[in-house]
């Protein structure tokens, strides 16, 4: 039914394909025939994949995590691994999640190689959603977060991902999940030694100078190597501009950086000319929103070279 009514009977049905759950109903219902089984086998993998390549509303979002939970169920890792096949993307964005359905989502990420792309903006899914799903993010080569209130503890559960050895993270939404400063330090920690992740969202935390501090420690770091970087709306002033140009320059791998909606003024503006003369691998740099007088944004605008793809966003 569309209205979900006979969602947990459908979960229960599911589980006839675990041969564990049909084993402790014999003793009441007597053998499940073989063609039985098989048919709910057929019916939970043909649910999956169909599910999995339509996803473009709500409602399909529904529906494929309800599939997803029929293999949960099922308890079956051959017919799970044979549903999923090559699924790569997961989006459930809008979507509110309980930490049961993050438990079920981590069984299924445990079941791939890798996950290309997780979508869990504005999911409500908190600490505790992503203490579910944490021993399964380190496969997630595209995580986005954003929207979410985790605060620094939900975040020091996605800085361990991070560390892990094994770890495929290459972009990493954290936008508006209520980090501060106080917890950018186990993030900083685990980037400084993560050699995966190339795209870093930061953006809507409150950061501050402080923040920033720590995070620039991490990116002097050799193998810390980030291709784009956003630090808009994170409450950064002149104070942490020389700090983080020294810790980019170092990194010699920036090509995108958003800075905007920030408290920057014209005190910056030497350290921004810097940081762009000296970085020619940068392709733009986003600065609106700031505090720069119309003479600060022209020295800027400036040095946009005819024979250089360099945009710079005033």
């Amino acid at each position: 039914m569309a209205d979900g009514r006979f969602e947990v009977f459908l979960r229960f049905v599911a589980g006839l394909s675990s041969p564990k759950a049909t084993w402790g109903l014999e003793k009441f219902l007597g053998k499940f025939p073989n063609e039985t089984i098989c048919l709910v086998t057929d019916w939970v993998k043909e649910k999956v994949q169909h599910q999995s390549r339509n996803t473009g509303n709500e409602d399909d979002k529904r529906h494929l995590l309800n599939t997803l939970h029929y293999l949960f169920e099922s308890q079956n890792r051959g017919l799970a691994q044979a549903a999923l096949g090559t699924m790569e993307t997961l989006s459930f964005s809008g979507m509110t999640l309980t930490p049961i359905d993050c438990a079920v989502l981590s069984h299924v990420i445990g079941l791939c190689d890798t996950i290309k792309h997780l979508d869990l903006v504005r999911c409500h899914i908190q600490c505790e959603g992503i203490q579910r799903l944490g021993p399964g993010l380190h496969k997630c080569q595209d995580l986005r977060l954003g929207m979410i209130d985790l605060g620094d503890s939900g975040v020091k559960l996605v800085s361990e991902a991070l560390r892990k050895q094994q770890c495929k993270m290459q972009k990493l939404r954290l936008n508006n999940v209520g980090l501060t400063e106080s917890g950018a330090k186990d993030l900083a920690s685990a980037l400084s030694t993560n050699r995966s992740l190339t795209e870093l969202a930061l953006g809507g935390n409150n950061l501050g100078d402080t923040g920033v501090k720590l995070l620039c420690a991490a990116l002097r770091k050799p193998r810390c190597e980030k291709h784009i970087l956003w630090l808009d709306h994170v409450n950064l002033t002149d104070s942490i501009v020389e700090d983080l140009v020294s810790a980019l320059i170092t990194n010699r791998s920036l090509r995108k950086l958003n800075m905007e909606f920030n408290s920057l003024t014209d005190e910056s503006v030497p350290a921004l000319r810097r940081l762009i003369l000296a970085l020619r691998s940068l392709e733009w740099i986003a600065l609106a929103g700031n505090q720069f007088s119309r003479t600060g944004e022209k020295e800027l605008w400036t040095l946009q070279e005819p024979n250089r793809t360099l945009s710079v966003y005033l």
